[in-house]
C-alpha cells in the first residue's frame, strides 16, 4: 500500500507476528521477503514493503509505514538493543550474466559476519556478481545483511551450482583464480597482471572443494608469517581483490 500508515502498538497483531517470523530463514525461504533495521540500510535499499518505526514524524510516499512502540519493534528486532526502525523487503532475483569481468565465488563461507563483509569488499572493488555456492550462509542472515552495510542491495548476488558456473565462466574466457594454501599455489605477490577474472574463496574451516580445485585455473596464496595457519576468509579476500585490482591489463 502506497504511502499509506496505520498504528499498530499490539505485539499479537497479525501484521506483527509476520514480521516476527521472518527471523526465520524457512520462513523467508517460503515467503520472498527478509528484514533490514535501521536508518543507513533502509535508505539503501530499493525493494521495501513496510516500514515499522516509532518515529511519528517519519514519512514514506512509496511504502506502508506502520507506527508502533518499543515493545513491538522489541519483537520483530534481531538485535538485543532495537533502532527505531525496522522494514520488510521483498527478496532481490539475479540472473548471472556471464560477460562481465569481475567475479568472485564463496565456496561454502558458512560464517555470517565474514559473507557480510566479503561482500562490502566486493562492492568495493567493484565486482561485477558475488556468487555462491550451495552450503553457504543465507544471504539474508540479519549478520550478514549488518556486516554488508548495505552493500547487499548495491552488488549482484546469486546462488549458483558450483561445477556449472565454474564450467560457464571458463568457457566464456574468465580466468579462474582459487585461494588455498596447497603446496602448488602461486604466491599473490607473483601474480603481475590481471584480466577478466573469478576468485574463489572457500569455506573457514576446510577451504574450498575438489570441484574448485580440480577447475582452478591458478591456484594462489598470501604469504604470511609461520605464527598462523591461515587468514580469515575476508581478511584474505580484501588482500586478494586489493591486489587484483591494483594490476593492469596489457
Amino acid at each position: 500500500m502506497e504511502g499509506y500508515s496505520v498504528e499498530i502498538t499490539s505485539t499479537t497483531n497479525k501484521l506483527v507476528i509476520y514480521a516476527s517470523k521472518l527471523k526465520e530463514k524457512k520462513f523467508r525461504d517460503q515467503e520472498g521477503k527478509f528484514l533490514i533495521e535501521g536508518e543507513h540500510l533502509i535508505s539503501m535499499a530499493n525493494n521495501i514493503e513496510t516500514i515499522f518505526t516509532t518515529n511519528r514524524n517519519y514519512h514514506n510516499e512509496k511504502v506502508m509505514v506502520v507506527y508502533t512502540n518499543e515493545v513491538v519493534l522489541k519483537k520483530i528486532s534481531q538485535v538485543e538493543a532495537p533502532q527505531n526502525i525496522i522494514a520488510i523487503c521483498k527478496k532481490i532475483t539475479t540472473t548471472i550474466d556471464y560477460n562481465k569481468d569481475k567475479y568472485l565465488i564463496c565456496d561454502g563461507v558458512q560464517d555470517p559476519g565474514n559473507l557480510g563483509s566479503i561482500i562490502r569488499t566486493c562492492l568495493a572493488f567493484n565486482i561485477d556478481y558475488v556468487l555462491l555456492s550451495k552450503g553457504s550462509v543465507d544471504i539474508y542472515n540479519d549478520k550478514v545483511i549488518r556486516g554488508s552495510q548495505g552493500a547487499i542491495f548495491k552488488i549482484n548476488i546469486a546462488y549458483c551450482d558450483l561445477d556449472d558456473t565454474l564450467d560457464k565462466l571458463k568457457a566464456n574466457n574468465i580466468t579462474i583464480y582459487t585461494s588455498t594454501l596447497q603446496s602448488d599455489s602461486v604466491n599473490l605477490k607473483d601474480i603481475k597482471k590481471i584480466g577478466r577474472f573469478c576468485l574463489i574463496v572457500g569455506n573457514e574451516g576446510s577451504g574450498v572443494s575438489t570441484t574448485s580445485l580440480n577447475k582452478s585455473d591458478v591456484k594462489v596464496k598470501i604469504a604470511h608469517s609461520n605464527s598462523i595457519d591461515s587468514l580469515n576468509v575476508g581478511v584474505a579476500t580484501s588482500i586478494m581483490l586489493y591486489h587484483f585490482d591494483s594490476l593492469k591489463e596489457d
